[in-house]
């Protein structure tokens, strides 16, 4: 079910604009009368209205006084849409040109590692999702059986696979165990290999292990909601061959 409250939140409203943009959506025309409608205080109301006639979201008619508002036609949200589709894509063309740019200014003196440290679901998985820019075109994995993808949620598993898909980014993945057949076609079809680790292994480690380019990451459990980004080549070729170790000596499913 859709929920206008999250795509009108997406769009850029504030809670204060969605909420008087959906009561004004229901036939409250006056600001007195939104004040009453939405227990919003009176300067809020008039500031939202505000914001609101910027947006082109609504326009108003009558004297001072007087004055009634109502919402303008609802392809206005397309177009706003539209409009966020179009800055985006021509900010990402422009990063994109000034990435070879960024990268000769880069310190390049420097061999020490850099540590990084996330705290939050969500902030966990944006760091997830940044690992499909690999430059390598793969990842490799290392993941109990119950690990933060699929206590997260489906929702998020579908998100990351089909842009994984999208970028043709391959992995190689060890798991704890199994599991339905269903899920591996649906998730690891195309460009995934996927093998059991060697049972002295199974049961004993509860964090989920990434490696690609020159970094590693770990990721807790939903519980905990944290992860660790290592980037340093050195520690990533040692961990690489630690996983291609495992990796010759675990069963494929």
């Amino acid at each position: 079910m859709h929920e206008p409250t999250k795509y009108l939140h997406a769009l850029g409203l504030s809670d204060s604009e969605t909420t008087i943009y959906l009561a004004m959506l229901k036939g409250v025309t006056r600001a007195r009368d939104l004040v009453k409608a939405t227990g919003i205080k009176r300067p809020t109301v008039y500031y939202v209205l505000s914001t609101l006639e910027k947006r082109g979201l609504i326009s108003k008619t009558g004297l001072e006084g007087e004055k009634r508002f109502s919402v303008e036609p609802l392809t206005t949200l397309e177009r706003i849409a539209d409009e966020q589709v179009r800055v985006a894509t021509e900010l990402k063309a422009n990063i994109k040109a000034i990435l070879p740019v960024l990268s000769s200014t880069q310190s390049e003196a420097s061999e020490k590692p850099v540590i990084s440290f996330y705290e939050g679901k969500d902030a966990v998985k944006r760091v997830i999702m940044d690992m499909l820019y690999a430059k390598s075109k793969i990842i490799c994995s290392v993941a109990p059986a119950d690990n933060f993808f699929w206590q997260v949620g489906k929702d998020f598993v579908r998100l990351f696979v089909e842009d994984r898909v999208r970028r043709n980014i391959k992995t190689k993945n060890l798991w704890e165990k199994t599991v339905d057949k269903k899920i591996l076609q649906l998730y690891y079809q195309g460009g995934s290999q996927v093998r059991i680790v060697p049972e002295i292994m199974q049961g004993k480690f509860k964090t989920t292990m990434f490696l690609y380019d020159d970094k590693v990451l770990c990721v807790s459990s939903l519980k905990n909601s944290y992860c660790v980004l290592l980037t340093s080549k050195e520690y990533k070729d040692t961990m690489q061959a630690w996983f291609d170790g495992i990796w010759s000596f675990s069963k494929s499913v």
